[in-house]
C-alpha cells in the first residue's frame, strides 16, 4: 500500500478530532481515517463520513491537507451513504454523457455580454427537492435581477453541472467529462468573467477548473452587490458555507452585501472560519447525525433573534430548510432561511 504525504505528515496529535463537527455526533475522526489508511487498508469509513468542511486543515500543526487526502482515498471507490437515493449523482453522470444543461430564462440577459452567469443546478433542485419549502430557481432569477440593477446584463451560461459532488464522491471520470464540456463552452462563449451564486460552483470553477488559462475570472455574486443602494432595515444573521468560507476564504463580501444595503447583521456563536457546517456537502451523509448538526446551527441562529438566516450555498439552503420545515413539534424555528441574492432582490 502506498502511503500519502498527508498520512506520513500526521503525527496523531488529535487536534483535528477535537474540532471535527462530526465528532460532536459520532465517533468519526480525521486522524483515525489517516491511521486506518496506513494500518488497515480495507477500513475507509471515516473517509466517507467526513463532511470535507475544511475545519481540520486550518488547525493542523503539521499542515496536513486532509481535504486532498480524502479526495485521494475516495477516488474510484463506492460511497457509503449518498443522499436522496443517489438521484443527483445519477443526474450528473447522465448529464456528463447526454445533453442536459442548467438553464434559466430571463429577458434581462445579453448574448453579447463579457459577463457570464451560471445558475448552477437550482432548476433540478426545484424538481427533486420540491418538498423542502424553497423555490430554488428564484436564486437564479434574483441574481440576474440584481446584476441588472448594477448595470450588468450577463450572458446566461447554459452549461452542465459543475461536477462538484461527483468529484468529492470519488467519481473523477464523471467530473472530467463535465469539466471538459463546460471549459470548452466557456472558451467559446467569449466571456471574461464568470459569475455564480452557488458556493460549491464558485469553489469548483475557481480551484478545480483551469479557467485562468482562458483569461476568465470567477466571481461570487456577493462580491458585486454592496452598491445596490437599498435601505432594508431588518435584523439578519449569516451562515458561512464551508465552500465559500473555509475553502475559499470569502467571509467579508456577503456581509458587506448585507450591511451596505441597510441590514443589521447579528453574528451567531460560531461564524466565519469557525462556522458550524450544515452537515450535508456533496449530497452525502444526510442522516440522523448530520441532522443533529443542522439543529445545532438553527439553534444558534434562533439565539440571535434575527428574523432571517441568510446563506450563499444551495445545499445549505436546502438542508437547513428541510430540517426547519420537517414538522417536529419539539423544535420550531420562526425565522426564514433565505439565499443572499433572493433576499436582496425581494427588497428591490
Amino acid at each position: 500500500m502506498e502511503l500519502t504525504a498527508e498520512s506520513i505528515s500526521c503525527y496523531q496529535c488529535g487536534k483535528c478530532t477535537s474540532i471535527c463537527p462530526v465528532r460532536r455526533v459520532s465517533k468519526t475522526s480525521p486522524r483515525g481515517a489517516i491511521y486506518s489508511s496506513n494500518v488497515y487498508s480495507d477500513r475507509k469509513d471515516s473517509v466517507w463520513t467526513c463532511l470535507t468542511c475544511g475545519l481540520c486543515p486550518m488547525e493542523c500543526p503539521q499542515e496536513v491537507d486532509f481535504l486532498k487526502f480524502v479526495r485521494e482515498q475516495r477516488a474510484g471507490r463506492k460511497p457509503l451513504d449518498v443522499a436522496h437515493q443517489g438521484v443527483f449523482t445519477e443526474l450528473a453522470s447522465l448529464m456528463s454523457v447526454l445533453d442536459g444543461k442548467a438553464v434559466i430564462k430571463t429577458g434581462l440577459a445579453s448574448a453579447e455580454s463579457k459577463y457570464g452567469y451560471f445558475p448552477g443546478c437550482a432548476g433540478y433542485f426545484d424538481l427533486l427537492l420540491h418538498d423542502v419549502g424553497v423555490k430554488f430557481s428564484e436564486v437564479g432569477e434574483a441574481s440576474v435581477m440584481l446584476l441588472a440593477k448594477i448595470g450588468i446584463a450577463p450572458k446566461i451560461m447554459e452549461m452542465k453541472c459543475c461536477g462538484h459532488d461527483v468529484l468529492w464522491q470519488g467519481k473523477k471520470d464523471v467530473f472530467d467529462r463535465l469539466a471538459g464540456y463546460n471549459t470548452d463552452y466557456i472558451r467559446k462563449s467569449g466571456i471574461d468573467t464568470l459569475v455564480t451564486g452557488c458556493a460549491e460552483c464558485y469553489r469548483t470553477f475557481s480551484l478545480d477548473y483551469h479557467l485562468g488559462e482562458l483569461g476568465v475570472r470567477v466571481v461570487h455574486i456577493a462580491e458585486l452587490l454592496p452598491g445596490l443602494g437599498l435601505r432594508i432595515g431588518e435584523k439578519v444573521t449569516y451562515h458561512d458555507p464551508c465552500r465559500l468560507g473555509r475553502h475559499m476564504g470569502v467571509y467579508d463580501a456577503p456581509r458587506a452585501a448585507l450591511t451596505a444595503n441597510g441590514v443589521e447583521l447579528v453574528e451567531m456563536a460560531h461564524s466565519r472560519k469557525d462556522a458550524l457546517c450544515c452537515g450535508v456537502s456533496n449530497f452525502m451523509n444526510c442522516n440522523e447525525q448530520t441532522k443533529a448538526l443542522r439543529m445545532m446551527r438553527l439553534d444558534e441562529a434562533s439565539a440571535t433573534g434575527a428574523r432571517t438566516m441568510i446563506t450563499t450555498c444551495t445545499k445549505c439552503l436546502a438542508h437547513l430548510n428541510c430540517l426547519r420545515n420537517d414538522g417536529e413539534p419539539e423544535k420550531t424555528y420562526s425565522f426564514e432561511v433565505v439565499d443572499l441574492a433572493t433576499y436582496l432582490a425581494r427588497h428591490l
